[in-house]
């Protein structure tokens, strides 16, 4: 399906057209998700996921546009939405010099390169979106993403994708238990997830709202992984969910549940203590 948008100049597959073919009232949130993929592709997740946001519209407050087309992401269309959710999209940024062996390991650029790299202009329309009062949400590998583009970093959290230690049933043990996101979810809850270690704490930079429970996967380092955080980033709002690695994650209400109010709250619609986490 191909609709038109942007006054005939751009035709994104997938995406419906914002403010035309589907108004919604002005307390809809209006979500862009983005599941384009240049690097490993989720698929069941992405598939499982994108059925149960597009169930869930009528009666989440919501209206999710879909797209795989990389270059939706550019100022003038994000201005239609409130949320830019980066839904296990594994984007690459454009390196402006291939030569230059330093910035190509920092983007880590896949052999051959891809067809539509992120641009720097949409690399800095993202990061305006967000800081100018926007929300953005990252689930997944969305952390496995944009590697080189500082911007985006920042808004993540500071930390990327460094390898995935388990894929198994793991705890993940729940920080603040009066954050809408997972609060519903107990001190603690199970999941049969891939579990990514990333580069950077996010703690630093990051209110935490679950974290691994190393002893449930035997890892005796002491080190501390964060699997869920927000943060703010200028006037916008960013949620992190590391977890949504298999369509069963999707297909659980407590972890799709979670993911909705994360939207909310990236939106400014529930309230959320954006202080740094402590440990």
């Amino acid at each position: 399906m191909r609709i038109l948008r942007q006054m005939a100049t751009l035709c994104v597959p997938l995406v419906a057209c914002a403010g035309q073919s589907r108004n919604a009232p002005a307390t809809t949130i209006r979500v862009l998700v983005v599941t384009a993929t240049q690097g490993f592709r989720h698929g069941e997740a992405i598939t499982v996921s994108t059925e149960r946001l597009k169930e869930a519209e009528s009666t989440a407050g919501m209206r999710f546009d879909f797209t795989e087309d990389p270059t939706a992401l550019n100022a003038q269309n994000l201005a239609n939405y409130d949320v830019l959710f980066v839904n296990n999209a594994t984007l690459r940024i454009a390196v402006d010099n291939r030569a230059d062996s330093a910035a190509t390991a920092a983007a880590r650029w896949p052999k051959g390169g891809v067809a539509q790299p992120i641009t720097r202009e949409q690399q800095q329309a993202i990061a305006s979106f967000v800081r100018d009062g926007r929300g953005l949400v990252a689930i997944h590998s969305a952390v496995d993403a944009l590697y080189g583009s500082a911007e985006y970093r920042e808004m993540v959290g500071g930390g990327l994708f460094q390898h995935h230690p388990y894929t198994r049933e793991a705890r993940v043990n729940i920080e603040d238990r009066s954050n809408a996101a997972v609060a519903h979810l107990g001190p603690n809850v199970v999941f049969r997830e891939e579990i990514y270690y990333l580069d950077v704490n996010p703690r630093a930079t990051s209110h935490v709202l679950a974290s691994l429970d190393l002893a449930s996967v035997g890892d005796t380092t002491k080190t501390d992984h964060p699997l869920a955080f927000i943060r703010r980033y200028g006037k916008g709002r960013v949620f992190v969910n590391v977890l949504g690695h298999f369509g069963d994650t999707w297909r659980r209400q407590d972890y799709f549940d979670s993911v909705l109010q994360g939207i909310r709250i990236a939106a400014g619609r529930v309230p959320a203590d954006f202080s740094v986490s402590a440990r």
